[in-house]
């Protein structure tokens, strides 16, 4: 399985093509709207999602709510395009000169963002506008859509993929919820693990008292005319033993995580299990001792996050993920004008305080996506009675 996103910010259209999804998988267009809508909300989010409500439609490869094997195409429009569609505009056209348009040509890069980089790399010196528009975190819409497809079929295996912000800037949940996630062995315990479902909490937190604090600590910030960053951990259950590999290091399964979560805008660490806390102690506390109950090998603990030799052990997946913050600065940033090559203010674009919450989404999407490939991988991709036949076979093989 794969895909291929396209589309600009303010363009007309997000788009995407999945090719190598498996046939006869049920989806649900509500489940699918509900995790886009997950994308938009959250305390501290900017004035573009007052705007777009990301009705994604399928328009290839689905008939009658069931998969076909062939290519799934996804659309979503930009409602915003309205305002733009001069600027944007995909044709040249006789009024693009005008001093509206003008108006928004960057030239001025924003620190911290791919503007001047991207620029210098695709000679579009003359209008920043060309990298900002793709390097938008508008474009992980339709990973978020690819994604939760991605989820729906996993959950046939009874694998649930969960985000949850474990911090925004200095507030952040306290140690024992967080190990409360951290030992979590299945669907029940994860639920009366936590407080409240992240569903229901405008930070995607699962402990209220935390997730005031974050909600006091965005207000600080917007009164400071700032932004924050913080931290998401991504918990995965029902996984199996043996996905991923260790006899090739592009199959590594961390490896293969780690590419596609750092792929996300603003995120500048992943980390498995304990993390790096691991190099601050000795191998005998690390180690995840091994046993055998109810006809299958198990584990006592869970340091190494469920992953070992670039492959999943059977105990809940665990990744832990930072964020910086926004670069865009609501008062701009010292930078240098690329016409004149003098000091300038940052041009400021429509912006968040915080996206940890909109991130956390698109973690279990991207999550998702890498899962389910390594899982095609693994038991097949072209017909899912016959995945789930596959995927039997092996359970019974190895809890023999």
């Amino acid at each position: 399985m794969d895909y291929v996103t396209a589309g600009e910010s303010h363009g007309p259209f997000l788009t995407a093509i999945i090719s190598g999804f498996p046939a006869n998988v049920p989806l649900d267009q509500t489940t699918l709207l509900k995790q886009l809508r997950q994308r938009q909300v959250g305390y501290g989010r900017g004035g573009r999602m007052k705007i777009e409500t990301d009705q994604v439609q399928v328009t290839s490869g689905v008939r009658f709510g069931k998969t076909l094997g062939s290519p799934i195409g996804l659309l979503l429009a930009n409602k915003d395009y309205q305002n733009w569609q001069h600027v944007m505009s995909i044709w040249d056209e006789a009024d693009q000169n005008t001093p509206e348009n003008r108006k928004r040509t960057i030239t001025k890069p924003r620190p911290g963002h791919a503007d001047l980089v991207g620029g210098l790399k695709y000679q579009h010196l003359t209008d920043l506008r060309n990298v900002l528009e793709r390097a938008s975190a508008r474009e992980t819409a339709m990973r978020v859509a690819v994604g939760n497809l991605c989820q729906q079929f996993l959950a046939n295996f009874g694998i649930q993929i969960s985000g949850i912000v474990t911090a925004i800037g200095s507030a952040e949940l306290d140690n024992k919820t967080l190990a409360h996630l951290s030992r979590a062995q299945s669907a029940t315990d994860f639920t009366t693990a936590v407080i409240l479902p992240v569903q229901a909490s405008n930070v995607r937190t699962v402990d209220e008292t935390a997730a005031q604090q974050m909600r006091t600590v965005i207000d600080q910030a917007q009164a400071a005319k700032t932004t924050l960053g913080g931290k998401i951990r991504v918990v995965v259950q029902g996984l199996p033993a043996g996905l991923g590999s260790y006899v090739d290091a592009q199959q590594k399964l961390d490896a293969c995580l780690s590419q596609s979560l750092m792929s996300i805008n603003a995120i500048k660490g992943v980390s498995f299990g304990d993390g790096f806390t691991l190099g601050t102690t000795n191998g005998r506390a690390t180690l995840d001792l091994i046993t055998y109950k109810q006809g299958k090998y198990q584990r006592l603990s869970n340091h190494q996050g469920g992953l070992e030799g670039g492959m999943t052990n059977g105990a809940p997946l665990l990744i832990d993920l930072v964020m910086k913050p926004i670069p865009t600065q609501p008062t701009g940033s010292p930078t240098i004008d690329v016409q004149t090559k003098e000091p300038a203010q940052a041009t400021v674009e429509r912006s968040d305080t915080t996206a940890v919450p909109a991130a956390s989404v698109i973690a279990e999407a991207m999550t998702a996506i890498t899962i389910m490939q390594a899982f095609c991988d693994m038991f097949g991709a072209d017909d899912l009675t016959r995945i789930k036949r596959n995927y039997q076979a092996y359970l019974d093989e190895i809890n023999d």
